[in-house]
């Protein structure tokens, strides 16, 4: 499907429940919310990237930084939505969401993630899921579990350690990342639809696609996702920073891109 236009939204606010004021928390010199945009803009055959935000504070830090960034209404509850509000007025044809809080990211997942839209019309969503590397990430709440089919395609979310293992085998059970694309029109459909019991029960807001027959493609990736969810996590994410040789030669690209 050529001539597809990419368009790459980062959501940020302010009034994060378990970390306030994070987008601007400075990470090794550069705001959390700067990380996560210059890497977006290394990402091959993106047309555009913009913050959505409801923050002036935020607003202006990005464009102080020579970025783009988007006011949206402060009422949204889910960053699907504020998204949506986001794209109303700027191009794309798949729409991809990068949280802001995902400062290891690496640009390849943005090209990954949008490929199976690209490829497949039957594809709706794509969500990017990586492995779960301990029992500790299973039992985390904060870190939300995918189970997939055998074609890979998302079946099930929970922040609970699913499946119960009732005989201990390897399953399809990935985490999911804050990395995901849309079709623009599905985007769209998504975000015009009531919220779903499922989602209500575990505050997934994905769970509103399954529940109305969407197809979610997951692809997985093996990097480290390392989101910032609380004030400790900024110095697990500058120890990578430092040591990780690939993570330490985005992080210089990084410093040089406005």
């Amino acid at each position: 499907m050529k001539g597809q236009i990419i368009t790459i939204v980062i959501p940020a606010r302010m009034a994060s429940s378990r970390y306030p004021g994070k987008p601007l928390a400075p990470i090794l010199g550069l705001p959390l919310i700067e990380h996560v945009r210059r890497r977006a803009l290394l990402s091959k055959g993106v047309g555009l990237v913009v913050v959505a935000t409801c923050d002036t504070v935020i607003k202006d830090a990005v464009e102080a930084a020579g970025g783009i960034a988007i006011m949206t209404k402060d009422t949204h509850e889910r960053c699907t939505d504020r998204i949506e509000e986001a794209i109303q007025n700027i191009p794309g044809h798949i729409i991809v969401m990068v949280q802001g809080d995902e400062p290891l990211l690496i640009p390849q997942a943005i090209v990954d993630v949008a490929a199976p839209l690209l490829a497949d019309p039957t594809v709706d969503i794509v969500n990017l899921l990586s492995p779960l590397e301990s029992e500790e990430d299973y039992a985390n709440p904060n870190i939300v579990k995918a189970a997939c089919n055998l074609k890979g395609d998302v079946i099930f979310f929970s922040r609970a350690p699913i499946p119960y293992f009732r005989n201990r085998i390897k399953v399809p059970v990935l985490r999911q990342t804050g990395i995901m694309a849309f079709r623009r029109e599905i985007l769209e459909k998504f975000s015009s639809l009531p919220e779903t019991p499922f989602e209500k029960a575990e505050s997934v807001d994905m769970f509103r696609a399954i529940e109305n027959g969407m197809r979610i493609a997951g692809v997985v990736t093996n990097y480290v996702t390392l989101g910032v969810d609380r004030p400790e996590d900024v110095g697990l994410v500058e120890s990578v920073l430092e040591k990780d040789q690939v993570q330490n030669k985005l992080y210089h690209l990084i410093r040089q891109e406005k």
